[in-house]
């Protein structure tokens, strides 16, 4: 029997099966996912919601506001940092504070970080087990492999012996029942569509670009004593700069600035050579991926940009990514954004389990 029923502010048809996913633990804080499906498998709605509190709010509630980024960017272990700029730029546009040449270049290098890694971590492991069969890679030829690895990039790591090593070193520890973070995974399933050879590719760069985590936070841990959750300051950084290496003692000097330099090399060579080339490769097995969704998510978009060239300016023409708002699905129509005006962006709790303390 159909009967409409309320959640998070929707009225929803519950015709057909309902089925709910609580929680749904891949992400920064669990999610809930329900969706109503009829006699052929199609879902005729979905709502997901997050349903952790983290309390940021009453945490910060009677403190410095010179202090709230080292609270708020705790949020999230893997957008870290982001929050805490965010923070702060608030506090000095609050005090009309304005930061040097140099802080500028240093947030903009520790945040351009945040950003290359978040993809890295979101595509390989976060989501490309979504349609990489681990398991079907030990049926995969080493040397077709190697052969489409060296036709998408120059990636050194590309031969058939590293190819070969590798899947002997994935069957063992597939053999060995301890599979970790390859466990209740959904190999076989029909719905896997890479074949074997691009499976092994994946699972080779998966595992690269873990080792990968590794070496590009270094640049945080530079600028910012630390990953995650590096020291950010109102007014620039938390670091100084000394070429000569005298004068206080951790300063950041030419030593250290030429590791960041080949530290973001290397990035982009990874990136160009093996991120890039990914994508491209497992969507090109799972196109008919571009149709899934809908909704205001595919309507409307909404865009702060970031990556100040000129300090203390942050209008859109000074922004190396864009700013601005697509209402409607109206691609040919970018609405500017006013950080500064509090009635262009609003939170409402219509649609969340919050209510409004006056009722």
């Amino acid at each position: 029997m159909a009967y409409p029923y309320q959640t998070q502010g929707f009225t929803l048809d519950n015709s057909g099966r309902r089925i709910v996913v609580d929680p749904v633990t891949r992400i920064e804080g669990h999610m809930r996912c329900e969706v109503n499906i009829d006699s052929n498998n199609v879902i005729t709605n979905a709502v997901s919601t997050g349903t952790m509190w983290r309390g940021l709010e009453v945490i910060l509630k009677g403190r410095d506001p010179r202090d709230a980024w080292a609270f708020v960017e705790r949020i999230c272990g893997v957008c870290t940092g982001t929050h805490a700029l965010t923070s702060i730029r608030a506090v000095e546009n609050a005090l009309g504070i304005a930061i040097p040449d140099n802080a500028n270049c240093i947030r903009n290098m520790m945040q351009a970080t945040l950003h290359v890694h978040d993809h890295l971590v979101h595509f390989y492991h976060l989501h490309a087990l979504d349609w990489v069969d681990v398991v079907a890679a030990l049926k995969a030829d080493p040397h077709q492999t190697s052969a489409i690895a060296q036709s998408l990039s120059a990636w050194p790591l590309s031969s058939p012996g590293y190819f070969r090593d590798l899947q002997n070193r994935l069957k063992r520890f597939i053999e060995s029942g301890q599979l970790g973070p390859f466990r209740n995974g959904y190999w076989g399933h029909p719905a896997m569509k890479l074949p074997p050879e691009a499976n092994l590719l994946a699972v080779a760069h998966y595992l690269e670009a873990l080792d990968f985590q590794k070496e590009i936070v270094k640049i945080h841990t530079v600028f910012g004593g630390k990953n995650p959750h590096p020291n950010w300051l109102v007014g620039g950084v938390p670091c100084a700069i000394n070429l000569d290496e005298t004068g206080a003692v951790g300063a950041v000097n030419m030593e250290r600035l030429n590791l960041v330099s080949s530290i973001i090399q290397k990035a982009r060579q990874f990136c160009e050579q093996v991120y890039l080339p990914d994508v491209l490769l497992i969507a090109s097995y799972y196109k008919d991926w571009a149709k899934i969704g809908g909704g205001l998510s595919s309507m409307n978009l909404l865009a702060y940009g970031e990556f100040p060239d000129n300090p203390n300016d942050y209008s859109a023409s000074n922004l190396l990514l864009p700013r601005g708002a697509i209402i409607n699905g109206r691609f040919d129509e970018i609405h500017p954004v006013d950080l500064t005006a509090p009635d262009e962006i609003q939170e409402f709790v219509t649609h969340s389990w919050y209510t409004y303390g006056n009722g």
